[in-house]
């Protein structure tokens, strides 16, 4: 069956950016995308048309938009199958409640909106409906454009929700990439540790998923080293030496993320993000 992609959209230059790196991904892999609005203040604006008989009736300027939206993506690309839908309501509430894994195979959204400054971590809208939606969600920043994925880091704590996390980017995705396995502590005398208990879980995502291109990636915070001493900042140095594609992200109680997000320093890794981020609810 195809998959389909859940795209929400508000026009703005972040959203269309998602819009642009959704239509490269649907047209290499063959899947359909559905354009979803709910409306705002700017976007409810009632517009009139007129009919073929002459008569005139209001409409929102969101359903104008969307239809454009639509029409331009359908005019470039004959063959990729695209719906709409306009709707009321708070997108973090109607969003999470459609996204169902037998209505959608995943979301793609700008990691900021319309509404969304550069205070905002990753986005206040982006991480709601990360944490709330029952499929997973693809970030994508304003700068990123879509290109060929062989790299993809995973951020690995040693749960075992991250095994299905590269599970539920395979499905996506395929397996033609190169896996880092990520890992960011403070005891450096602790690494060989760290290597052995990631070496355990090279074996178990190339037993059951089948992923076999796997490398490990470990690194220490250096405290004594201004530039380069939280964990967000030594993850960016890693996904910019590396040459990451895509960032995994495990969304669990106890996750990475979670800790990291409510830290001020998160800002450096999810505010201005070098890469989409693949998130997955445990």
């Amino acid at each position: 069956m195809k998959k389909n992609i859940l795209l929400p959209v508000d026009f703005s230059a972040h959203s269309n950016n998602a819009v642009n790196y959704a239509v490269d991904l649907a047209i290499q892999k063959g899947y359909s995308i559905h354009l979803y609005h709910n409306y705002t203040s700017a976007s409810a604006v009632f517009e009139e048309e007129t009919d073929s008989i002459g008569k005139r009736s209001p409409i929102f300027k969101a359903d104008f938009l969307i239809k454009n939206l639509s029409d331009q993506i359908k005019s470039a690309h004959a063959t990729l199958e695209v719906t709409t839908q306009c709707e009321r309501g708070m997108i973090t509430e109607t969003l999470p409640e459609m996204a169902t894994p037998d209505r959608f195979d995943f979301i793609i959204m700008g990691t900021k909106g319309i509404t969304n400054d550069d205070s905002q971590l990753i986005g206040s809208t982006t991480y709601v409906i990360s944490k709330k939606a029952k499929i997973p969600v693809l970030a994508i920043p304003t700068e990123a454009s879509f290109e060929q994925v062989d790299k993809v880091g995973l951020l690995s704590n040693f749960k075992e929700e991250e095994v299905q996390t590269v599970q539920d980017f395979v499905n996506i995705m395929g397996k033609d990439f190169e896996l880092k396995l990520m890992h960011v502590h403070y005891d450096h005398s602790s690494e060989n540790r760290i290597e052995d208990k990631l070496e355990v879980w090279k074996y178990k995502i190339k037993k059951y998923i089948g992923v076999t291109n796997i490398a490990i990636e470990v690194d220490s915070i250096q405290g004594d080293l201004e530039d380069l001493d939280t964990v967000p900042e030594v993850i960016n140095e890693m996904i910019h030496t590396e040459k990451i594609k895509i960032l995994l992200v495990t969304r669990s109680r106890k996750s990475f993320f979670e800790r990291t997000f409510t830290r001020s320093v998160a800002k450096a890794l999810f505010s201005h993000p070098l890469v989409p981020i693949f998130f997955t609810k445990a």
